[in-house]
């Protein structure tokens, strides 16, 4: 990884710690919820995670999501949709409802209209279709920022056509 990634990164991560008053700092243990029931895309996000510095947890499954959101501080998280126990979509539901600065990403086999929807509906900031491709799921990584993530009035579909296309969001952000 080249020297200018690797400084924009460590700038990042010093930005991310500050609040919004920048009066205090807070420590985030883990910048990732990373929730996928597959082992092996789980193990693709953690090994992307991983190249580009970025702490993460992994949930199998949404309750176990819930309860790592509720004991930790998160800046982003990246959620798939299909569960076994909880949707992801209501993960989203709820973490958002707690937690309007985090960048919610969600991830699915499915990207038909209505699942992309109910997405925009939770307010999501990027939807990526399974299976990854690894170098834009490295790239999109990389330059992650939450800040821009959340002040973005539309939503990026990211496909494997590598014709990524946007969708508008029900309602815009506040400010992150």
């Amino acid at each position: 990884m080249n020297d200018l990634i690797v400084k924009h990164l460590q700038m990042a991560q010093k930005a991310l710690l500050m609040t919004e008053s920048h009066a205090e700092i807070r420590t985030y243990e883990h910048r990732a919820l990373l929730l996928d029931d597959d082992d092996a895309n789980r193990m693709l996000l953690s090994v992307a995670f991983d190249m580009v510095q970025l702490p993460f947890v992994e949930a199998r499954n949404g309750q176990q999501a819930l309860e790592l959101h509720q004991a930790n501080r998160f800046a982003f998280a990246f959620l798939d949709i299909d569960l076994p126990d909880i949707s992801g979509i209501e993960v989203a539901r709820r973490i958002r409802a707690q937690d309007q600065g985090i960048a919610l990403i969600m991830c699915s086999a499915n990207d038909d209209p209505l699942t992309v929807a109910e997405a925009v509906a939770v307010d999501c900031d990027l939807f990526f279709v399974k299976p990854f491709q690894l170098d834009a799921l490295l790239n999109t990584v990389r330059m992650l920022d939450r800040a821009a993530l959340r002040a973005n009035p539309r939503i990026l579909i990211v496909d494997n056509t590598q014709r990524p296309r946007w969708e508008e969001r029900l309602n815009t952000p506040p400010n992150a």
